[in-house]
């Protein structure tokens, strides 16, 4: 018998009916877990808050906290009330999956306790990363016109209220040109992890694996750590 965890988000909003308050998500799903046999281990929420960023939903976090297990279920009553977009939304069922855990939502008819709700949710996951895909390599295509002719691309210059100076945002791999400030050249360092993810790409590992191997040799990144969606994105721009 599967034991399970229950999460609901409700964000208010200007005359909008309390229809689906997180009140009536949970009944909702007690009622899912009851006709699924399934032992409800906790209940969290997250009342009036946005399901933009989940570090800074403490309800949420419990929830996972608590659904990380074997023969766990995390149900929700729809995959928004979990994150932002389904991108999201698979980043945390991945994170459930590694743990042995499985995730149901009842508005989306996603049980991945079953063979075909495993199947489903797969296939969300594919349209998601064909999606993420596409726009990456338009937005390479586009950079590669760009830079043919020497524009520098990347985010405008912005303010940098702690040093009181301009700082300049540039594609990974490329830096500007201490000659002409206009132009870009290539940075050597970052060019060197570029080759190293390709490599990797060609020997058939995965994103996550490229990820950990980079943060193993001790290639620098422009975060705090790699991470699997980077290296897919820059992968794709690179390509």
């Amino acid at each position: 018998m599967n034991t399970a965890v229950l999460y609901a988000r409700f964000s208010p909003r200007p005359n909008a009916a309390d229809s689906e308050s997180c009140e009536t998500q949970l009944e909702r799903m007690r009622s899912y877990c009851a006709a699924s046999g399934w032992t409800i281990l906790s209940e969290h929420r997250d009342d009036g808050l946005s399901g933009s960023q989940a570090a800074n939903r403490p309800g949420l976090q419990a929830a996972l906290a608590a659904a990380c297990r074997p023969a766990t279920v995390l149900v929700v009553y729809s995959l928004s009330r979990l994150a932002r977009n389904t991108s999201d939304a698979i980043g945390l069922a991945a994170r459930l999956d590694a743990a042995g855990a499985d995730l149901a939502s009842l508005h989306e008819k996603i049980d991945t306790t079953s063979a075909m709700g495993r199947f489903l949710f797969r296939l969300m996951a594919s349209l998601a990363e064909l999606e993420r895909e596409q726009i990456a390599e338009r937005t390479s295509d586009a950079m590669r016109r760009h830079q043919s002719s020497g524009r520098r691309m990347g985010c405008t210059s912005a303010p940098n209220l702690w040093a009181g100076k301009e700082v300049v945002c540039t594609p990974f791999g490329q830096q500007p040109d201490p000659e002409n400030p206009e132009r870009m050249i290539d940075d050597p360092h970052e060019q060197a992890a570029l080759r190293y993810m390709r490599h990797c790409r060609r020997q058939g590992r995965t994103y996550r694996e490229i990820a950990r191997l980079l943060e193993q040799a001790g290639y620098a990144c422009r975060g705090t750590a790699w991470h699997h969606q980077t290296v897919s994105r820059l992968l794709a721009r690179s390509s």
